[in-house]
């Protein structure tokens, strides 16, 4: 949770709250993933074969191919993940319509599958330099799951899972149709530019 929220005595519960995510919403994180060089380097304690090897998996989403939960794999996943965070571009869209949200009264959630123990302090530099307003940020794996336990009923983000899911359990879900097409299952809506949330939030007050 972040001081301004605590702050601002925002409870979750009440009045118009509004759950966002970052990666693939707010910023290009797999655009940046795929076209950023990241140079071997021996500070990545692998063998350069490996690192390249490696590389190209995190690139396409491959999965940690064994069951253990720390592995190099992982470990390098999480560097260049990392990274990522540090240098993804911000949609100016996304930007000015969290713009809105804080003008126009609303709760904003930052709402994330990373893991914020770990990348906490430079995800909310990030949200800071590119001037993002947020009351609350979270960690969620299960999004539809948080978003039903906060009583939050709208949520923006690009993940499937969300897509599929929100609608029957009565959370609206707005994501970006470059991702994952148009079509999807009703409540469900893709967007091209913010705008159109913004629309679509006012007409259905």
């Amino acid at each position: 949770m972040t001081s301004r929220g605590r702050d601002r005595g925002a409870d979750l519960h009440a009045g118009k709250v509004i759950a966002v995510d970052i990666d693939d919403t707010l910023n290009d994180f797999t655009q940046t993933l795929r076209r950023t060089p990241f140079p071997y380097h021996p500070r990545y304690a692998l063998p350069e074969a490996t690192f390249h090897e490696y590389l190209a998996g995190i690139r396409d989403g491959a999965p940690e191919p064994s069951d253990l939960l720390s592995t190099a794999y992982l470990a390098l996943r999480f560097k260049i993940h990392e990274e990522c965070y540090r240098i993804a571009i911000a949609r100016t869209d996304g930007v000015e319509f969290m713009k809105w949200l804080r003008d126009d009264d609303w709760r904003i959630v930052i709402c994330t599958r990373r893991d914020l123990r770990r990348v906490g302090d430079s995800t909310k530099e990030w949200l800071a330099a590119h001037r993002i307003p947020f009351d609350y940020m979270f960690s969620a794996l299960n999004k539809i799951v948080f978003c039903r336990a906060w009583h939050i009923s709208l949520l923006v983000d690009d993940e499937a899972n969300s897509i599929e899911f929100g609608p029957r359990y009565g959370v609206r879900v707005f994501y970006p149709a470059s991702a994952h097409g148009p079509a999807a299952p009703a409540g469900a809506r893709g967007f091209g530019v913010f705008d159109e949330v913004k629309r679509w939030i006012r007409e259905s007050r």
